[in-house]
């Protein structure tokens, strides 16, 4: 929402030399209703913070921000209710702002909840049409177009994805498991290989790369990942200076 800033005018100075006048330090800026509000959820009091976001909406039904939030908060809580009343808040959000991202892309977190796969997809290329860099849309866009079976698309938005946010693991091996769906082990061993690279003590990434290996008949690189599993910590000892006694 747009505040407005007006400036009086003063007319009529006198010609007369002003008094001096002594600079005061600038007041501290009053703490923003919405800032105070997401406090509340930081400290743990999601109930607070949703009931400010709330009553601020109310007050300023035609600014969107407080409703997003009150919707994400409702989001959180997962229950009908709480998704009818998240409804409400993008359905306002969407009418004051529809060129927001963040309207669409949790909107399409609403419709994932409730299993409205396509209609949860198109939001999410909405959100992702208005700011390419959304990572966190692309990101669900891409893990639905592999859910409902289309891993061209899928790997179009894993892309991106593993360009931008080299070290986001995940990406890493949900786009090799999309490549492997099409037939591209040699591409997938790559992601998967990149994946190990950036986290090579992650038993979650070492036991996947073994599987791999394993469906691809390989059963001797699996077995040599394995044993990473098993292998105790290296730990490097500190250089002892020699001493003076």
């Amino acid at each position: 929402m747009m505040w407005v800033l007006v400036a009086a005018l003063l007319t009529g100075a006198s010609d007369a030399p002003a008094p001096p006048v002594l600079t005061a330090p600038a007041a501290p800026a009053a703490p923003s209703p919405l800032a105070d509000a997401l406090a509340l959820e930081t400290a743990g009091n999601d109930a607070g913070a949703l009931a400010a976001l709330e009553r601020l909406s109310v007050a300023q039904p035609r600014w969107e921000l407080p409703r997003l939030e009150a919707a994400r908060l409702l989001l959180k809580a997962g229950s009908t209710p709480a998704l009818e009343r998240a409804q409400a808040h993008l359905d306002a959000a969407l009418r004051e702002a529809p060129e927001n991202p963040r309207v669409h892309f949790l909107r399409g977190q609403l419709l994932e909840e409730r299993r409205a796969t396509f209609d949860a997809i198109r939001a999410y290329e909405k959100a992702v049409g208005l700011r390419p860099s959304y990572d966190d849309a692309r990101f669900r866009l891409a893990g639905l177009w592999a859910q409902v079976g289309d891993w061209l698309k899928a790997e179009l938005h894993y892309r991106p994805l593993s360009r931008s946010q080299p070290a986001w693991v995940q990406v890493r091996l949900q786009l090799a498991a999309v490549l492997e769906k099409q037939g591209r082990t040699l591409d997938a061993e790559r992601e998967f290989l990149a994946a190990r690279a950036a986290q090579p003590t992650s038993p979650g990434v070492l036991r996947t790369l073994a599987a791999f290996y394993e469906r691809t008949d390989r059963p001797q690189l699996a077995a040599k990942v394995r044993a990473q599993l098993a292998a105790p910590e290296k730990r490097s000892m500190r250089v002892l200076k020699p001493s003076k006694r």
